[in-house]
């Protein structure tokens, strides 16, 4: 605890003693191809980290421009009548001139073929990803878990499990917090109760600064949700309808004055599907010879209703204070029937058995969260200091009525609460260098009643080895300081974060306290050299941490089914990741490639293990095993052949190896004596997996996408999972000169979207196949209200034809 007094101090002492900062200035041209200027044109800068602080203006008679902006990391555009929009992305610390910009003439049509301004669908910033979730039209219609399996480096599997890089121990966060909207320690089912259209872009960080929370070993993926901030009214209006039954509607609406701005998002959603499992269960006896064999044959119908709600305001005081604001309410609720039939034959008496379980299932969801943050610029721009807040309330509850040999009633209800206290304090200093500091604090609270109620004897009776009350407690303090430098085409930003964490797991059923106090240090680095204007290197170190959550450490047994149960292990340590990477960003006029290398090494990897009792019931439970190393390369590409084809792909690359051995006690049948089995877990392998998604925009405003992707083989532990593969693809249409859209897309075309898996046992071998959704059609129409773009396009008139000054309307 003493280091953190000790960063803290420095802290304080930053904030005390450096106030002053100044702006830079940046310059350029506005150019055709054959550097012809471009006069009048619109210029604007908006600052990727608070994307309230644009700059701007127009170019003068000449093309030049001249623009006063604070340092930090900018996404450049460039706006004229007759020619497409630019768009370029840039660190900027320094005053600097950047050239002519040559941006390109637009046609109304060429071969039959529409021509449209270029906006990347994917873009490679100094410590993240971007993919750009607007462009997306295969999954446009959809939810955030349909719109996830078509982001770089990011894998869905069938029952919505998030991984990255093929590592599931990843942190997703919404507009940069924890949320509401993400449940209660089951992210999986909760990106599918939030609509796709309600996401402006999602952010992959593999190597995060130490601004971010070390948490996640594989990295973070935030997700940014749409915020109109734009001047008068602007929104847009969705409707879909689908088979296999669903629909849907979403309004995201923004209101904008000089020194306000207000948005709201609203959506429903409703779907029924039917999932299916099948399972081969083969036991073995002390000698190794097969004593039964099961099959298991599942029907899941499922069915879904979600309402999603959000609004808030940011408002600016002046030009030193600003304040902003949101509250978001998530509602959804599910009925859930499956149905299992088993054929299990015992060996060597050859006795068939041939049983059915029914469970229906009932489900409810409520939550409700809000956001507040100050932001204030010392006299001296670019001298920064924010003050967040943020509190969410989550409920859930499910009540299970189970028909079986024995039949139950199940019922299992959850409480989360989470406040998180944050400030941030960013001094820039002369020659492009800048010092940031930060503290945090994280709550959280998580109760859990669970019981099981079983009919025995023609009388309930509960169950006491599935019944608690159980209460999670996290606190996690911390505080970061980094600093960053540029000398020509040479930057670097080093920082170094601690976080202490308290943990504690009451269990009262148990009559049992687990306690876990460690303070830990994640140092990072990111250097980054521009090798051209539109070529980059970069080389990137942090070292990330894993936290078991709730449903890990809590000892409850899922008994959804109780031939194959799931159970949290309170032993379990945080999993250590370092992670390496160095990635090279080379930029054309009609394609660009983004290679990278990377090496994570984690000391106690979490690891689910598989155990088989003496009756054939099989039980998984996490533990931490050994150490695991993983390398690769990834491949990010973009091709433009033609102004009207766009394709962009991804390919992950890596070898793996996990080193460990699991110690169990394993019960004789026959004489009951229990025997300490040590099971070794090593593997080694290599795997890959690759995307593909290909746009062609075509007569008639007409626009089609293909979306495909391939997951290879893969080992961990117990496990082999076969290959996965699927595509999509979607038709659109715009009508009412691109005020409207008609958009139709297929997921999963192939219906081949399915989960196989081999599990090895000491005495047991499992084949699972699971299908969580088949193929799914889609028709949805989309509405857009665009009066600031109206209005942009009157002022620009106006403009063209006068002499007169521009002038902020």
């Amino acid at each position: 605890m003493s280091s953190s007094k000790n960063l803290l101090s420095i802290f304080y002492l930053v904030l005390g003693t450096f106030m002053f900062s100044q702006n830079i200035v940046i310059t350029g041209t506005i150019t055709t191809d054959n550097n012809r200027p471009i006069p009048y044109s619109s210029i604007s800068f908006t600052n990727l980290e608070d994307t309230s602080q644009i700059f701007g203006g127009l170019t003068d008679e000449k093309g030049k421009f001249n623009i006063k902006i604070i340092p930090g990391e900018y996404e450049l555009e460039v706006n004229q009548a007759g020619f497409d929009s630019y768009i370029y992305r840039k660190l900027l610390f320094q005053s600097t001139s950047l050239g002519n910009i040559k941006i390109e003439q637009a046609a109304k049509e060429l071969e039959g073929i529409i021509v449209e301004g270029k906006k990347p669908l994917y873009k490679v910033e100094l410590d993240k990803k971007i993919y750009d979730v607007t462009q997306d039209i295969t999954a446009k219609s959809g939810t955030l878990s349909d719109v996830m399996q078509n982001v770089p480096s990011v894998n869905v599997d069938v029952d919505g499990t998030v991984s990255l890089r093929g590592n599931e121990n990843v942190k997703i966060l919404l507009d940069g917090k924890p949320s509401a909207m993400l449940g209660i320690n089951d992210t999986a089912e909760a990106l599918k109760s939030i609509p796709a259209d309600m996401v402006e872009k999602i952010e992959v960080v593999t190597n995060a600064s130490a601004r971010y929370e070390s948490s996640g070993t594989a990295g973070i993926i935030n997700i940014i949700t749409k915020k109109n901030r734009k001047k008068g009214l602007t929104g847009s209006i969705l409707v879909s309808g689908g088979s296999p039954q669903s629909y849907g509607t979403s309004i995201n609406l923004g209101y904008g004055k000089k020194k306000w701005n207000w948005f709201t998002n609203v959506s429903f959603r409703y779907g029924k599907n039917k999932g299916k499992e099948k399972k081969n269960y083969i036991g073995y006896d002390i000698n190794k010879i097969m004593d039964e064999n099961s099959l298991q044959d599942s029907k899941r119908n499922r069915e879904r209703t979600s309402i999603n709600a959000s609004t808030g305001f940011n408002f600016t005081f002046d030009e030193q204070n600003s304040l902003s604001t949101s509250i978001g309410y998530n509602y959804n609720t599910s009925n859930n029937l499956s149905t299992t039939h088993y054929n299990t034959t015992v060996y060597p008496s050859l006795i068939q058995s041939l049983t059915e379980r029914k469970e229906r299932e009932n489900k409810n969801n409520y939550g409700i969260d809000g956001n507040l943050n100050f932001t204030h610029n010392f006299l001296k721009k670019g001298n920064v200091l924010t003050v967040d807040g943020f509190y969410s309330y989550n409920l859930k509850d499910s009540d299970s009525k189970i028909f079986d040999r024995i039949p139950g009633l199940n019922t299992n209800d959850n409480t989360q609460t989470k406040i998180m206290l944050k400030s941030d304090y960013v001094l820039p200093f002369e020659e492009g260098s800048q010092l940031e500091a930060g503290m945090r604090a994280d709550y959280s609270k998580i109760k859990s009643d669970f019981s099981l109620n079983e009919f025995k004897n023609n009388s309930w009776i509960m169950n006491p080895n599935q019944t608690d009350n159980t209460v999670y407690q996290e606190n996690i303090l911390s505080s970061y300081l980094q600093y960053g430098n540029k000398w020509r085409g040479f930057s670097f930003l080093a920082g170094l974060r601690e976080e202490t964490s308290i943990i504690k797991v009451v269990s009262r059923q148990a009559n049992s306290t687990t306690t876990k106090n460690y303070t830990d240090f994640f140092p990072t680095l990111h250097l980054t050299y521009d090798i051209t204007e539109k070529s980059q290197l970069q080389i990137s170190y942090s070292r990330r941490i894993f936290r078991p959550d709730s449903r890990m450490l809590i000892p409850y047994k899922n008994i959804s089914d109780d031939r194959n149960t799931r159970q949290g292990n309170p032993d379990l340590d945080p999993s250590y990741t370092n992670s390496f990477e160095i990635g090279y960003n080379l930029q054309h006029s009609n394609w660009d490639i983004t290679p990278s290398l990377y090496y994570q090494r984690t000391q106690d990897p979490l690891q689910f293990v598989t155990t088989s009792d003496p009756l054939g019931n099989l039980n998984t439970i996490p533990t931490n095993l050994g150490h695991e190393n993983r390398y690769g390369g990834e491949l990010s590409y973009s091709v433009n052949p033609y102004k009207w084809w766009r394709i962009f792909g991804n390919v992950n690359l890596f070898q793996y190896e996990s080193y460990g051995n699991y110690r169990y006690e394993k019960i004789n049948s026959l004489t009951e004596n229990t025997t300490l089995i040590t099971e070794n877990l090593d593997k080694k392998g290599f795997t890959w997996r690759t995307r593909m998604n290909m746009t062609l925009k075509l007569p008639e405003n007409f626009n089609f996408q293909l979306q495909g992707n391939y997951m290879a083989p893969f080992k961990s532990g117990q496990n082999k999972r076969k290959e996965m593969y699927g595509m999509d693809l979607g038709l659109s249409k715009d009508i009412l000169k691109g005020q409207g859209t008609f958009l139709f897309n297929v997921q999963d075309i192939f219906n081949s979207k399915k989960r196989k898996t081999n599990t090895y046992g000491d005495n047991f071998y499992r084949y699972s196949e699971m299908q969580w959704r088949p193929r799914q059609f889609t028709l949805s129409f989309t509405y857009r209200l665009n009066k600031e773009k109206r209005n942009e396009k009157k002022n620009r008139s106006l403009n063209n034809n006068s002499d007169s000054e521009f002038m902020d309307l």
